[in-house]
C-alpha cells in the first residue's frame, strides 16, 4: 500500500504563508503610491495625485472620481476615462478583469476566470461577414489575453521569490510534521486505518496484508513508499518529509526553467474544450495544463507511481477545483486508488451553511470530477476518520 499526497495552496496558508492572489494583489496596491506609476499592469494620465491610502483598484477609482474625475470606460477600451482623456490606462487587461472581478481570490478562481475569458473571445457575435477578418480579430485578443497572463505569471513568481520564500523555515510546524509520520502501528491503530477503505478491499487484501507482516514480525507501517504531489510553487512541504519521500512538483518550481511555474486550465472535459481544439490554432491551446505536463517527466513520475500498487490518496490544501479537473479524474478513479482522504480546515466559526470545517466542501468538489458515483462513495473516506490539517497560530 503506498500513499499519494496532494498539496495544494490550502497548505501554505495554514502555515500563515501569503501565497494567495489577493496577498500578490495587495503587495501591488501598495507600490502604486502616486499617479507618476508606470508599469506593465498600468499606468495613469494625469500626474500630481498621492495614492498611497488606495489599497486596491476600486479604490483608486473612488479616490480619483473624489478629485473631480468622474471616471468611466467605453466599450471598445479597458481604460478609465474622464472626458476625452485615458486616466487610468491599462497595459494588462486581465490583470484589471481580476481585480474588477474580485476582492479575495485564489488562483482557482484566476484560472478558471482565464477559461472564461477565453471562451467569451470565441463565443462572440461574427460582426463582419468576412471570416478570415474575424478569426484574425480571435487571434489577436486571445494572443493578448495569453500575454496578460504570462505576465502575470512572472511577476506573481518574483512576488513569491521575495516574499514568500524567505519567511518558509520560519513557519515550521511541530504538529504539521505528525501528520506525515508512518510510523510502527498497534492493532488498535490498524482496525482504524482499515475503516479508511471499502470493507471488501479490506478485509481480502489489507489485513491478509499486515497479518503476514505480523506473522513475519516485521515492522508494520502504513505505507511502503509515499509521493506527494505538490501543486504550490513552494517549497514548504519539503521540510516534513523523509528523504525516501518522492517530490512531484507538478505546477513547476520557483526560478526553475527546466520546471517552469504552470498557470492555466486543465479541464478537458468541459464541452468547450473540444470547440477549442477544432478551431485548428494552437495560440487558443497555449495555458492549457496538459501541454505543459509533456515538458518534462513530471506527468510520467506520477503515473508510474499510481500504476505500480495500490494507493491511498490523502489532500491537504487542494481545493479539488475544476482547473485540474482531467488530472485528478486520472488519479481519483484509477483502479488502484482505494481511498481518498481530506485533511480538512477547521473553521474559526461556524459558516453560513452550518459547518465548522470545510471537509464537506472538498467533498463536493471531489465528485464533480468522477463519472462513477458509486466508486466515489466507496473512496472517499468519512469524516470521522478524517482530521484537520494543523494550522499556524503566529
Amino acid at each position: 500500500m503506498n500513499r499519494l499526497i496532494i498539496i495544494g495552496n490550502g497548505f501554505d496558508i495554514a502555515h500563515k504563508l501569503k501565497t494567495k492572489y489577493s496577498d500578490f494583489i495587495d503587495q501591488y496596491w501598495q507600490s502604486v503610491l502616486n499617479t507618476e506609476h508606470d508599469d506593465a499592469f498600468l499606468s495613469f494620465g494625469d500626474a500630481g495625485y498621492d495614492l498611497k491610502d488606495c489599497k486596491k483598484l476600486r479604490d483608486v477609482i473612488e479616490y480619483l472620481n473624489s478629485k473631480g474625475m468622474n471616471l468611466s470606460k467605453r466599450t471598445h477600451s479597458p481604460d478609465y476615462f474622464h472626458n476625452n482623456k485615458s486616466i487610468i490606462k491599462i497595459h494588462n487587461e486581465f490583470f484589471c478583469r481580476i481585480n474588477e472581478r474580485y476582492d479575495d481570490a485564489n488562483w482557482v478562481d484566476i484560472e478558471m476566470e482565464y477559461y472564461t475569458s477565453l471562451k467569451r473571445i470565441l463565443s462572440r457575435q461574427q460582426n463582419t461577414s468576412d471570416n478570415d477578418i474575424f478569426e484574425a480579430e480571435s487571434l489577436s485578443q486571445i494572443r493578448k489575453l495569453n500575454n496578460d497572463i504570462a505576465e502575470i505569471a512572472k511577476q506573481f513568481e518574483s512576488y513569491l521569490v521575495s516574499n514568500v520564500v524567505p519567511y518558509i523555515d520560519e513557519k515550521y510546524n511541530s504538529s504539521v510534521k505528525e501528520v506525515f509520520e508512518n510510523y510502527d502501528l498497534s492493532d488498535y491503530e490498524l482496525e482504524r486505518f482499515f475503516d479508511e477503505f471499502p470493507r471488501k478491499f479490506a478485509d481480502k487484501i489489507l489485513k491478509p496484508l499486515f497479518q503476514a507482516k505480523q506473522d513475519g514480525k516485521v515492522a508494520i507501517k502504513k505505507f511502503e513508499d509515499t509521493y506527494v504531489l505538490n501543486f504550490n510553487y513552494t517549497k514548504t512541504v519539503a521540510q516534513y518529509l523523509e528523504q525516501t519521500a518522492t517530490i512531484i512538483n507538478i505546477h513547476g518550481e520557483l526560478r526553475n526553467f527546466k520546471n517552469a511555474i504552470n498557470l492555466g486550465f486543465g479541464d478537458e472535459r468541459d464541452k468547450f474544450y473540444s470547440e477549442i481544439e477544432d478551431y485548428n490554432q494552437n495560440e487558443y491551446l497555449r495555458f492549457m495544463k496538459s501541454f505543459y505536463y509533456t515538458k518534462n517527466n513530471n506527468y510520467k513520475k506520477l503515473f508510474d507511481f499510481i500504476e505500480d500498487t495500490d494507493f491511498q490518496v490523502q489532500i491537504m490544501g487542494h481545493s479539488c477545483g475544476l482547473s485540474d479537473r482531467t488530472l485528478l479524474n486520472a488519479i481519483f478513479e484509477h483502479p488502484n486508488c482505494k481511498s481518498i482522504k481530506v485533511f480538512y480546515h477547521q473553521y474559526d466559526s461556524e459558516n453560513d451553511i452550518g459547518e465548522m470545517d470545510n471537509h464537506s466542501e472538498v467533498v463536493r468538489n471531489i465528485s464533480r470530477h468522477f463519472t462513477q458515483k458509486t466508486n466515489m462513495r466507496d473512496k472517499i473516506v468519512n469524516r470521522v476518520r478524517c482530521r484537520e490539517l494543523p494550522q499556524n497560530r503566529r
